[in-house]
């Protein structure tokens, strides 16, 4: 009698493939479900998955999702790597700051056999709660042997009683209340590996928050996480207000296709409500893809737009061609009808020549010419016929030449509005860099080609970086919003101003010499100086630091704006405030 396999019953053979796929997706279900938290990219791209997965979608669809599913996977994994990395690297340097307390041979040398596994930093999570509690122990026996430090030192403020401590850090000396009983140490690996498999959208662990995370959530060591903020989210919220107003005004400035509105607003919305350090990756990828998006849209558009230009092109050719080749008919008929007609004046000769009696001769002669009249009128009709579709023909070309004609009036002039918008600065409305230099090398060739006065100015705005430390970058982008609308206002509608980078401005005063630059520029320095800048109800004193020269024989681009810069810094050096004029510019 033959055994038989446990894995051969009947039940198992006769399983219907639906009912294993039907497995198959409500575990993978239950598996994201369970990844869940580890990374924000991941958890989407598992939510789009299970999504998939409970609505039957097609095959290509998972086949689709697969690509961005992988590259979640793989960012998570690095990312996991990175907080690994980060907490061996600060391990270590306690450590090493451990050891440059002189400790006894002994704790020395353990200290030195403490660091090796984390050199290795393989299975970091499943010893880090042994490490963390050795780390205690020689932490304890190198402090009680050493003598006290100074209380300004670092070390005297890190390893200071609570009450000494500054606000803001974490207490070091808490590693020696950590619980090394055998029972508690498999809590303790858990809490510490799950520190390790932190989201990225959390701050990344110090050494003080991942010992406090792998003690026990107390409420006194909870609230000494929560008070622990990363470097990292720390100097990223005294610029956040200024990313913040830039990413609006690009997504303000952007032009989009109707279908990507929804997402910019979303994006919007989102930015101004504000970011934290981990949101901003977040927006900027959407923002990424939001531009890739429209660039490919618009290529797309374009491309349907020229193939629908050769299409017509070719209707055209094909209408042309049949022109040609009506009008070679009609030429073709023509000749035919002259021999004919040749033909029937011909007969009608010999006819007449040869005829014996009037009425023999009449008769011939009616026959002839009914002849020829009936071949006249085919003729006519056959020529009137193509006259009327060459005719159809060419008003169609007409119209079709019509309509392209306003399309391609349309796509010259979201060309130039395309370009224009690149060459407009979005936070002053000022020409940007590349604006400024396509006017400067227009007004140059002017001056070359015609002569006369042309000045060059170059403005900056004093201690503008103090502005941003004291006010915020908020403050510091109204200031440059205002000092643009102030050049506007007190400057000549012929001269052109631009934003050449940062808090720096440059103008071009066509027509105007050098006597007439100063007076209106130190007009312009003290306007400036005088305008009530306020931010948040507090007043802001700004002021600007002129230098301008004129354009002289020989000059080339560069030359001008060297020397005009530098009588901008010579300002700066002067006490700043000021309007200085190039000394070349004066004796040429």
């Amino acid at each position: 009698m033959s055994a038989t396999h446990p894995y051969s019953s009947s039940s198992e053979q006769s399983r219907e493939p639906s009912e294993q796929e039907e497995m198959l997706k409500r575990g993978l279900v239950r598996v994201s479900i369970a990844a869940e938290g580890i990374d924000p990219l991941l958890d989407r791209r598992l939510k789009e998955l299970r999504n998939s997965l409970r609505s039957d979608a097609p095959a290509s669809m998972l086949t689709a999702l697969l690509p961005d599913l992988e590259r979640a996977v793989l960012a998570a994994d690095q990312s996991r790597q990175q907080r690994r990395d980060q907490v061996c690297a600060l391990l270590k340097k306690l450590i090493r700051q451990l050891q440059e307390r002189d400790p006894p041979k002994e704790t020395d040398r353990a200290l030195r056999a403490l660091s090796k596994p984390l050199d290795a930093q393989d299975n970091i999570a499943q010893s880090l709660p042994k490490l963390l509690q050795e780390l205690t122990q020689l932490q304890a026996a190198a402090l009680n042997s050493t003598p006290e430090q100074s209380s300004s030192g670092l070390w005297s403020r890190l390893f200071s009683k609570p009450s000494e401590t500054p606000a803001g850090h974490s207490q070091i000396d808490e590693l020696a209340e950590l619980p090394a009983s055998p029972a508690e140490e498999p809590l303790l690996a858990e809490q510490a590996a799950t520190s390790l498999e932190q989201p990225a959208t959390e701050a990344a662990p110090t050494v003080e928050t991942a010992i406090e995370t792998a003690a026990g959530d107390t409420p006194e060591t909870s609230a000494k996480v929560s008070g622990n903020i990363s470097g990292e989210e720390q100097n990223y919220s005294k610029v956040a207000a200024h990313v913040e107003s830039i990413l609006l005004n690009l997504l303000n400035g952007m032009q989009l296709l109707e279908q990507q509105e929804t997402d910019c607003q979303r994006l919007r919305d989102q930015v101004s409500k504000g970011l934290n350090w981990y949101e901003l990756t977040a927006v900027l990828d959407a923002l990424a893809a939001l531009v890739l998006n429209s660039q490919q849209n618009r290529q797309v558009e374009f491309e349907s737009y020229l193939q629908q230009l050769n299409q017509r092109l070719s209707q055209f050719q094909g209408n042309l061609e049949d022109a040609q080749s009506s009008y070679v008919d009609s030429l073709e008929t023509d000749r035919t009808l002259e021999v004919d007609i040749r033909d029937e004046v011909k007969v009608l000769h010999e006819d007449v020549r040869e005829a014996e009696d009037l009425d023999t001769l009449k008769a011939n002669v009616e026959a002839k010419l009914s002849s020829l009249l009936s071949k006249v009128d085919l003729a006519r009709d056959r020529r009137e016929a193509r006259d009327s579709k060459v005719s159809e023909r060419l008003t169609t070309m007409v119209e079709r030449i019509q309509v392209m004609e306003v399309e391609a009036q349309t796509f010259r002039k979201h060309l130039e509005e395309q370009r224009q918008q690149a060459m407009i600065d979005t936070l002053t409305g000022l020409a940007n860099r590349a604006g400024l230099q396509k006017r400067m090398s227009e007004e140059f060739e002017r001056w070359q080609r015609y002569g006369g006065q042309l000045l060059l100015v170059v403005l900056d705005v004093d201690h503008f970086k103090s502005i941003n430390d004291r006010f915020g970058h908020l403050a510091g982008d109204k200031v440059l919003r205002l000092i643009a609308l102030q050049l506007s206002r007190r400057l000549r509608k012929t001269d052109y101003i631009g934003r050449f980078g940062g808090e720096e401005f440059v103008v071009l005063m066509p027509g105007t010499t050098l006597e007439q630059g100063a007076i209106a520029l130190e007009e312009l320095r003290a306007g400036i100086e005088g305008s009530p800048f306020h931010f948040k109800n507090e007043p802001v004193r700004v002021t600007i630091s002129i230098g301008y020269t004129q354009f002289c024989k020989g000059d080339t681009l560069d030359t001008v704006f060297e020397r005009a810069d530098k009588a901008m810094y010579s300002a700066k050096d002067q006490g700043r405030n000021q309007v200085i004029q190039d000394s070349h510019g004066t004796h040429a």
